[in-house]
């Protein structure tokens, strides 16, 4: 009797076809710098939903690790896992909901069959769920997936640890079939054709192969062998491989690379009785294997730069930031007034600029620096004050302070007195129209002047305009004036 379990395979089919433009898994994903105890730290946006776990596997000096991320805020998630500063680290990521994974399958980068590297993981699979309970070879425990330049590996486990391909002694009527099926999510609907590697052996019927199933009905003769696969049972996992270009190449496979680069993998066991009577025994969990992984080169780690600081009374906070490694911030800080807000990224592709912003509501302020380190331990501070209606007046009755002449070319003098006792830290900042720290000055003690020649902190002149210079004890901002420079 001809059963129709092709359409079981094709409803899982249209079942990824489905998820294909809903799911966005792993986006932005994105890596600090080494830190102080040779971690990196990686962030990305993926799907939050309650039973969703998103868990992260990195390669180590002696194979793989995992590593579950952690929801950093909204839809960040984040890992930190030990760094290969001297070699470049793969990263892959895999997340499970109830009826689907969606992975990067392990690569393989050595080509080779059996693979020398482990395959990914997609799932475990519950023991007793098998329709033929007598044959515990067809109780799927686990599957497995990886790739290589050439070739797609697929990884079977059973509660026997055996794959027999008969049973009936010499002369055998009970077969059994172990499948790996693989499709184009994006191209399925158009001609409802699956593949699948198959390791079996009918003799004179059927035999391992490479096969394209078409149509829905579920017989010998809608398998069409396309190409050879590879088999064997390494460990107790059942391994297959077939070679990428004769399936993608096949005239119904699609375009390859697709849009998603991704394809859709099934796995299960069936058994069929001689003469025409087929039972699929169990299914493994729905995966959607997107070809990629994400790479970490070994680098020299240059400090970010920040610029085009901004800050409005109202107390909305702008600066731009790059990193000529590509790395994001562990720390993004803007600190007014002594009170720290975080800085939020407006955009999260690390290559170029990225505009970091904070709304902090602190209107009327009068300093703000901006704080920024890729790893932690190492940071770049850029100062801001607030030139918005500033006052002439003196701020407070102790300190005076001037500079003449003014305007002035080339040089001006600034001089101030303190009626302050016992004073320890005393600074004098100049800064730019925008607002922008061009150069300090650190007082000794008794000193009541300093000439300043028009240059920045890395002596170079500075153009003609207003500036601002500001006067700092024990960090506290005490008097500030303005100067003119004309050239």
């Amino acid at each position: 009797m001809k059963k129709y379990i092709i359409i079981l395979i094709l409803l899982l089919a249209h079942f990824l076809q489905a998820q294909v433009p809903v799911l966005s898994f792993w986006n932005n994903i994105r890596n600090s710098s080494y830190t102080q105890n040779d971690e990196i730290h990686i962030r990305c946006e993926t799907i939050d939903l309650p039973g969703l776990e998103t868990e992260m596997f990195y390669s180590t000096s002696s194979g793989w690790g995992n590593i579950e991320m952690t929801n950093l805020s909204e839809l960040t998630y984040e890992a930190a896992i030990p760094a290969l500063p001297a070699e470049t680290q793969y990263c892959r990521f895999r997340t499970e909901t109830d009826t689907l994974v969606g992975m990067m399958p392990a690569y393989q980068q050595n080509d080779l069959f059996p693979p020398e590297d482990e395959l990914g993981f997609i799932a475990d699979d519950p023991i007793g769920d098998n329709l033929d309970p007598e044959s515990p070879n067809l109780d799927i425990t686990g599957n497995y997936f990886g790739h290589s330049d050439t070739r797609f590996y697929a990884g079977l486990t059973s509660e026997s640890g055996d794959f027999p391909l008969d049973v009936g002694g010499l002369f055998p009527i009970t077969y059994y079939f172990y499948v790996t099926t693989i499709l184009n999510p994006e191209t399925v609907f158009i001609d409802s054709v699956v593949y699948a590697m198959i390791y079996c052996d009918i003799p004179m019927l059927m035999s391992s192969g490479l096969y394209k199933i078409s149509g829905t009905e579920f017989s010998l003769e809608v398998f069409e062998m396309i190409g050879s696969i590879e088999t064997e049972v390494v460990d107790g996992q059942l391994q297959m491989a077939c070679d990428i270009e004769t399936l993608t190449g096949d005239e119904n496979f699609g375009d390859w690379p697709n849009i998603t680069n991704s394809i859709g993998v099934e796995m299960l066991t069936a058994k069929y009785t001689l003469p025409t009577e087929f039972l699929i025994t169990d299914l493994a969990k729905i995966s959607l294997q997107f070809i990629d992984q994400y790479e970490i080169e070994p680098i020299v780690n240059i400090l970010p730069e920040i610029s085009e600081m901004n800050g409005t009374n109202g107390g909305l906070f702008t600066c731009e930031y790059y990193d000529e490694n590509g790395h994001f911030p562990l720390t993004a800080e803007v600190i007014v007034d002594q009170e720290v807000f975080l800085l939020n990224p407006q955009s999260f592709d690390y290559s170029g600029n990225v505009i970091f912003e904070s709304v902090t509501g602190s209107s009327g302020w009068d300093e703000a620096t901006f704080r920024f380190s890729d790893n932690n331990y190492e940071f770049v501070e850029e100062t801001i004050i607030n030139n918005s209606g500033i006052d002439d007046e003196l701020p407070i009755a102790s300190c005076t302070l001037r500079n003449y002449p003014n305007p002035f070319n080339p040089s001006t003098t600034i001089s101030f007195e303190l009626n302050f006792e016992e004073i320890d830290n005393i600074e004098l900042l100049i800064y730019n129209l925008k607002g922008q720290k061009i150069q300090q000055y650190s007082i000794l003690n008794g000193q009541s002047s300093i000439t300043w020649n028009g240059t920045d902190s890395n002596d170079q002149l500075v153009s003609s305009g207003i500036y601002f210079y500001q006067l700092k004890v024990d960090g506290k901002p005490i008097a500030k004036k303005r100067c003119l420079l004309l050239k």
